[in-house]
């Protein structure tokens, strides 16, 4: 942390009163140029006093004036650089929100990928059972050459669960989508 003393240090005033200690040389001079008892020097002297009093406050103020310009620079020095660190911390801040919704994302995705392989296969199980049932009920009831295109039926089936399988699994898996996102 910045001490008091680097902040309020000023290497040279803002403002050169060279002209107005100029102006109150000159006016010395005149004054000690004049009478000693003259009631023109008694004004001049007067007025000198006054010039040199205004001439030490205008110095106090513009003291004060650069030790606070000095402040705020360093305060908005500060503040630029406390700007600088929230943005960097934002932009990290959207970063693991960018790589946190791609992982849910992902997330989703399998677990609907995994809800439809499951769904997909009970459905494939349960069509082979059937195909089963259906197989051996048309050899139990049927003729010889009926009961070969049982076997052709059945195996015809199996086949179409087998090639459609991938196609239901997307299906069943942009219908889970579709759930999850109402």
């Amino acid at each position: 942390m910045k001490s008091r003393r680097d902040i309020t240090t000023i290497s040279e005033p803002s403002v050169s009163f060279q002209r107005e200690e100029e102006g109150a040389e000159k006016l010395r001079n005149w004054i000690t140029s004049l009478p000693p008892q003259s009631e023109e020097r008694a004004r001049l002297e007067e007025i000198q006093q006054r010039y040199e009093d205004l001439l030490k406050t205008a110095r106090l103020v513009t003291r004060m004036g650069d030790r606070l310009q000095a402040k705020l620079k360093a305060a908005n020095q500060e503040l630029a650089e406390k700007n600088e660190e929230i943005a960097r911390y934002n932009a990290e801040l959207q970063q693991k929100n960018k790589e946190l919704q791609d992982t849910l994302d992902a997330l989703q995705a399998s677990q609907r990928r995994r809800k439809a392989v499951t769904v997909l296969g009970i459905s494939t199980i349960v069509i082979f059972m059937v195909t089963e049932l259906i197989e051996y009920y048309i050899e139990q009831t049927a003729s010889d050459a009926t009961s070969q295109w049982a076997s052709f039926f059945s195996f015809g089936l199996k086949a179409l669960v087998a090639v459609a399988f991938k196609p239901l699994e997307e299906l069943v898996e942009s219908l889970l989508a579709r759930t999850v996102r109402k």
